[in-house]
């Protein structure tokens, strides 16, 4: 493993990057000897410099401020050595902590051992991950932490895998879709649920430019991570040593054994990939969808009516593992009905490609087609996965307590979080928007209150019950709690007027899950407004044995709702 060099992270430090992509850097570069003047943190702090619509690359300057003799002033800023070493890492940085107390020895060629020693840069908070939950654990510590103010040096760096600033993902497989701009592969605006132009974008410009506490880097993989030495490893060698740390990193895009290698196929989950696939959708005739969950469904929904779509998976309709048997039938019929060909308990054994894409299911059916499209789900990922960190075997992800804690002082949250849900007494991961945003708020505070950075805050569990929400083929739903469909369910529906019994229409209902006959879930099918009362409900660990237990526990009157 490399020691950090200074240089490097400075570089690195100074990248800001637009979703237009392309990388601009601009070192200035001055020797200041006198450690009075020295000011680490702030010199290793770069303002990401966006125009108004946050996709335009700029150059930017930044100064380079590293003296020799000045590195002898950093106190406990810089700490020695890595742990990165080798597999037997931690013992031999324990007999590098024990040499560290003789007197130094000299090498053949008389320089100090000690001399060649890297230092390594270290921050209070480090988050590993740009995305939904790193940004609003940010914004939690910008909130909380009474100590940021103190001071104008970097005390927050974010490390983004992605080329891009934080982004929302949600309007990925929605808004954009559906937006008016003709050019929206490349502005990325649309118009949100409230009526507002919007991009993906959290923040502008301003956001980071005004605030020198924060260091954002784009392009910045982690690769491994430390909890006992408190450092974290990025791709390029680079070492940086934190107080406090968050594992936010989501997950990879699920590779299929067929997929790899193979041109014309590709997978969904970042912005990069909408403008990819927005743009095949003008150039192709016919394309094809591998996956049957929110991700597969939404994105057939939106590609029909641009291009013929087929969607295959190996259950037996839609959204199979949340919706119950019935309303899972209804929901493949209602994409059918979009002219989506929806091809329902087979497994796609090979794609290949000789000048035409051909996929071979298992039972030997094939078709050509012009694209490849798989979104499969994700597998969690982030640096030391099953090693480092303890993996969850049965869920996914690294497992963390209800505090979101990992190890001491190294929490996570989002995708990549197995936590235990103390209200409902069982281990869970979630995938979804909401428990991104909530998981990281409680994560972003609870480091603050590790840290002691806050005398009105306390180390907290997180008792959220997450809500998601779908809407593709006409249908919309929201949703709270776990929606298992091996759960046991009872649903009360609104029957539509002159509905043939023979061939239902499922508008408007209620569809509660339960455990040991309490409600730990419920899906809200076109019922908008009532997710505070279902996790009430949940909170409260209701009884429900059959439907008359059920029939007052939320009104199924429109006049009741919240539009």
């Amino acid at each position: 493993s490399k020691m950090m060099n200074p240089n490097k992270l400075l570089s690195s430090a100074l990248r800001r990057v637009s979703f237009n992509g392309g990388v601009r850097n601009s070192l200035k570069t001055n020797s200041i000897f006198n450690p009075r003047n020295l000011n680490p943190q702030r010199n290793f702090h770069s303002k990401p410099r966006y125009n108004n619509d946050h996709y335009h690359q700029h150059s930017h300057k930044g100064k380079k401020i590293l003296g020799l003799v000045g590195l002898i002033g950093l106190g406990s800023l810089f700490v020695y050595g890595s742990p990165f070493t080798s597999k037997a890492e931690f013992k031999e940085e324990s007999e590098k902590q024990l040499e560290s107390m003789l007197p130094p020895t000299e090498d053949d060629d008389g320089k100090s051992k000690k001399e060649e020693e890297k230092p390594i840069l270290k921050f209070k908070y480090i988050i590993i991950g740009g995305g939904t939950a790193g940004h609003y654990a940010l914004k939690a510590i910008l909130e909380n932490d009474k100590e940021l103010d103190k001071g104008k040096d970097t005390k927050i760096v974010v490390l983004n895998a992605e080329d891009h600033i934080s982004y929302q993902r949600p309007p990925l497989t929605k808004e954009l879709w559906t937006s008016n701009d003709p050019n929206v592969g490349e502005t990325l605006k649309f118009v949100d649920w409230q009526g507002k132009e919007s991009t993906p974008a959290y923040e502008n410009n301003e956001y980071y430019d005004n605030n020198p506490v924060i260091l954002f880097l784009p392009k910045a993989r982690v690769v491994d991570i430390s909890p006992t030495f408190k450092r974290v490893l990025l791709e390029d060698g680079t070492e940086l040593g934190y107080q406090a740390c968050l594992i936010a990193t989501g997950g990879e895009p699920r590779v299929l054994p067929w997929a790899e290698d193979v041109e014309g196929v590709t997978t969904y989950r970042t912005v990069d990939d909408f403008r990819a696939l927005y743009k095949v959708s003008k150039e192709v005739k016919h394309i094809t969808v591998v996956g049957g969950g929110f991700l597969g469904s939404e994105l057939a929904s939106s590609l029909a009516g641009k291009v013929k779509v087929t969607q295959v998976f190996p259950e037996e309709g839609v959204l199979a593992n949340t919706l119950p048997s019935y309303l899972s039938s209804y929901a493949t019929k209602q994409l059918e009905k979009l002219g989506v060909e929806v091809i329902t308990g087979k497994l796609v054994k090979d794609v290949s490609n000789d000048n035409q894409l051909t996929v071979t299911l298992d039972d030997g059916h094939k078709w050509t087609t012009d694209h490849v499209v798989v979104a499969a789900g994700i597998s969690p990922s982030a640096p030391g996965y099953g090693r480092r960190l303890e993996k969850d075997e049965k869920h996914g992800g690294v497992i963390a307590n209800a505090e979101l804690q990992v190890r001491q002082d190294l929490y996570a949250a989002g995708d990549v979080l197995s936590y235990f849900d103390a209200t409902l007494s069982t281990r869970r991961r979630n995938e979804h928007y909401d428990h991104a945003i909530k998981s990281g708020q409680q994560a972003g505070e609870n480091m603050v209150a590790t840290l002691r950075a806050n005398p009105d805050l306390q180390v907290q569990p997180y008792l959220h019950q997450p809500m998601f929400w779908s809407s593709f083929a006409g249908i919309e739903f929201e949703a709270v709690g776990i929606t298992d469909s091996k759960l046991k369910t009872i649903a009360l529906f609104v029957p539509p007027e002159g509905m043939d019994s023979n061939n239902p229409e499922y508008k408007r209902g209620i569809i509660y899950y339960l455990r040991d006959d309490k409600v730990v879930g419920a899906v809200l099918w076109g019922v908008y407004g009532k997710v505070d009362d279902a996790r009430k409900l949940i909170n409260m660990k209701r009884s429900a044995k059959d439907v008359e237990a059920v029939k007052h526990f939320i009104s199924l009157h429109e006049e009741d709702q919240a539009q």
